[in-house]
């Protein structure tokens, strides 16, 4: 059930190599033009890239763009 924040997942919604929404995270750790680390639920999410920019946020959602090279999920440690 896309959205459903009984989950507790972090969802990221890729449109094409320019724009990624990303729902259910919980602060921004570091932001470059380059990198940006996300704290989330999961892990960490590490999207890298080229003039990266965020520019829009709430508590619920965040968007990127700009030239999105890759998007990493790093797991955290289990409970």
């Amino acid at each position: 059930i896309p959205g459903e924040p009984a989950f507790r997942e972090v969802q990221v919604i890729l449109t094409g190599k320019r724009r990624a929404v990303i729902e259910n995270y919980r602060n921004i750790l570091s932001y470059t033009k380059e990198e940006i680390t996300v704290l989330t639920p999961s892990g960490k999410l590490v999207i890298r890239g080229k003039n990266l920019e965020i520019p829009c946020y709430t508590a619920l959602e965040m968007c990127v763009y700009g030239r999105i090279w890759s998007v990493t999920l790093e797991e955290g440690k289990k409970r």
